[in-house]
């Protein structure tokens, strides 16, 4: 199967991207970490963390815990 075979799902709720969207925003944890929603589509979420000080860990990179958030997340 290509990508080209699959098809989106489609959502149950008709307004699923608007409560996708405030669920996120309800998130605290997600302001904090500076996360934010790029693309919400049926079977489809992109979620994009900047790099900084406050997510990285001792050796200077991305901590595994951030990381692990935004996956729960999505």
């Amino acid at each position: 199967m290509t990508a080209a075979d699959r098809t989106s799902p489609t959502p149950a709720n008709p307004d699923f991207e608007a409560h996708v969207r405030a669920s996120f925003a309800a998130q605290g944890l997600m302001a904090t970490l500076g996360a934010r929603l790029v693309t919400v589509e049926p079977g489809h979420v992109v979620i994009e963390m900047p790099f900084s000080a406050a997510v990285s860990q001792q050796q200077g990179l991305f901590h595994g815990g951030a990381i692990g958030a935004i996956g729960d997340t999505a």
